[in-house]
């Protein structure tokens, strides 16, 4: 199983594209933090949509095996509902933008002397400590 199908806006391909030169990363790791961010920022309450206009693909099979199955569960876990093979890539993509939105707001927050990696670490250790 792997990740087919996924698009996002052209104004988050330009954040995605920022953050791999902020942290040094290649595309797919950077692809996969904003993931993760915009689940671990998931509210119940908003809605999940495409934001900006235009469309740049993910490519195919950046997410894949383990990796793919653990952030589809995480990802029904916080819906609260079953995904089908379609929903699942439609869900990718709009979690990967809730990410990138969300990241580039952090990065607005941060000094310029200050790297985005210690602040991805505390943010971690804080929520953490909250469980």
């Amino acid at each position: 199983m792997a990740n087919r199908k996924v698009s996002i806006s052209m104004d988050s391909k330009e954040i995605l594209e920022n953050l791999c030169g902020m942290l040094e990363v290649e595309r797919p790791l950077a692809i996969k933090i904003a993931l993760a961010k915009g689940i671990a920022s998931y509210d119940k309450m908003q809605i999940l949509s495409h934001n900006g206009s235009g469309k740049w693909a993910v490519p195919d099979g950046i997410i894949r095996g383990n990796e793919f199955i653990l952030y589809k569960h995480l990802m029904i876990n916080e819906l609260n509902k079953m995904l089908d093979e379609d929903e699942t890539n439609k869900f990718l993509g709009l979690f990967i933008e809730k990410g990138l939105l969300v990241i580039k707001q952090e990065l607005s927050e941060i000094s310029s002397l200050q790297d985005y990696r210690i602040t991805i670490l505390d943010t971690a250790q804080k929520e953490a400590q909250r469980i």
